[in-house]
């Protein structure tokens, strides 16, 4: 991790023209050799002194991808951002170690989301160069958008009118996956880049005060349709990427600051109305007295990370299955209690470079449509890490968000890779703008 962190440092501000379409081949190195120790450990039983060829048939299978995987993307997209490509992939084989340790029926599911959205990443460019002109299609993206959001009340009536259940409740009563034939998706996920598309489209020139309204209003809406789903996570995350797009467009603080005051005074009512709210916010406050029932998650995901130190528990020698929901919810602190919280930190510089590379595509773009893509993806993948590790080290409360890329989630695995993938046609365009 160290020396995958350091290399890309190194070319992030060493980076010259003719650097910026080449392959860094100490990242991919990186990558491909924690993935060989990684399931090398894994396989290996110390005291039966056995192997698991299962474990190494799996490994196999995310070598092979990890392999291939940079090098097929940085031919399709052509320009692609060596960063992004390769950190993307660094998050997965981590994710898939993190999971495979926990559950291996679910690393499988994931590595196929996670291969079905390579592939389909792939498919950007073509799908860029069909629809040209993208920001003709912003009240589509509008409508695409805001139906996905409300697709679970429909599926959810429909469901109850033939009898079967179509959407499924957590815990906490969300209810944020629809069921069809079996196969369960998030609409809120799918919903993220047509957010971002509408967004950009809608704010690439100053809009005058009736549009800006209506945008205000749609988007507004539709957070209310997730915080009504009880999907708090996500509404936080649509709210986020609004309010970044609308203010570097605007540049209007009074309105920003307004944003804001009223999502408190939304966070308050919420608050309120939602118990699974009040109890998540007192956990977060003082879990210590809590800690048999309503904050137990919280205090194991503490006591994980704390307790073996720098350098950890070694792989395959933590408890963190003791933690409920630990493959969605609490992966972040699985991965530190095993590998050290010298790892964790390491590991948040990897989000942290996806930042840093996203905004300064964002500074360097000449249209404002490309600017405010970039922008929204990359808030959208970032702010998500720092929520879902906030909560797992009680920096704020927990939301029950995916960890992108490493969390178990097929929806939120697969958007991220298109995201991802949508951030490198980007980067190309704006090199072809450059030259």
């Amino acid at each position: 991790m160290a020396y995958f962190i350091f290399m890309a440092g190194r070319f992030i501000f060493k980076e010259s023209k003719e650097d910026a379409v080449t392959q860094p081949r100490g990242l991919w190195a990186a990558t491909i050799l924690f993935a060989i120790f990684a399931f090398a450990i894994l396989a290996f039983d110390d005291i039966a002194m056995s192997v698991d060829l299962q474990t190494l048939l799996f490994g196999g299978f995310v070598l092979l991808f990890i392999i291939a995987g940079p090098v097929v993307a940085m031919r399709v997209f052509k320009r692609a951002c060596p960063i992004m490509t390769h950190t993307m992939f660094f998050l997965l084989a981590i994710g898939f170690v993190a999971i495979y340790r926990l559950n291996p029926s679910l690393a499988s599911a994931q590595f196929i989301f996670a291969v079905i959205g390579f592939a389909v990443s792939l498919l950007i460019p073509a799908i860029f160069r069909i629809f040209s002109q993208i920001e003709k299609l912003e009240k589509l993206f509008l409508v695409l958008c805001a139906g996905l959001i409300g697709i679970v009340f429909i599926a959810d009536i429909l469901g109850s009118i033939i009898g079967i259940p179509l959407v499924s409740i957590d815990e906490f009563g969300a209810a944020r996956w629809v069921s069809i034939f079996g196969i369960s998706f998030q609409p809120s996920e799918i919903a993220k880049p047509l957010f971002v598309l509408y967004l950009a489209c809608a704010f690439r020139f100053k809009p005058s005060i009736g549009k800006l309204v209506f945008i205000g209003l749609a988007s507004a809406g539709m957070v209310g349709i997730l915080v009504l789903q009880r999907d708090l996570g996500s509404a936080l995350m649509f709210f986020m990427v609004f309010m970044v797009i609308f203010y570097t467009s605007t540049g209007s603080r009074p309105l920003f600051l307004g944003g804001f005051a009223a999502f408190a005074a939304a966070s308050v009512v919420a608050y309120q109305l939602f118990p699974h709210l009040r109890i998540r916010v007192a956990a977060w406050l003082n879990p210590w007295p809590l800690m048999a029932n309503e904050s137990f998650q919280l205090t194991q995901s503490l006591f994980a990370i704390a307790t073996w130190g720098p350098f950890g528990a070694g792989l395959g020698r933590g408890m963190a299955n003791w933690i409920p929901v630990v493959e969605r919810d609490i992966i972040f602190s699985a991965i530190a209690e095993e590998f050290g919280w010298v790892f964790g930190l390491l590991f948040i510089c990897l989000y942290a470079m996806i930042l840093l590379r996203g905004t300064d595509m964002a500074r360097r773009a000449k249209r404002p449509l490309y600017a405010l893509m970039t922008l929204g993806f990359t808030v959208f993948i970032t702010f998500q890490a720092f929520v879902s590790i906030g909560g797992n080290i009680r920096l704020i409360p927990m939301t029950g968000i995916t960890l992108p890329l490493v969390s178990y989630g097929g929806s939120s695995v697969f958007i991220t890779i298109i995201m991802l993938g949508i951030l490198n046609w980007l980067n190309g365009q704006l090199r072809e703008e450059e030259e």
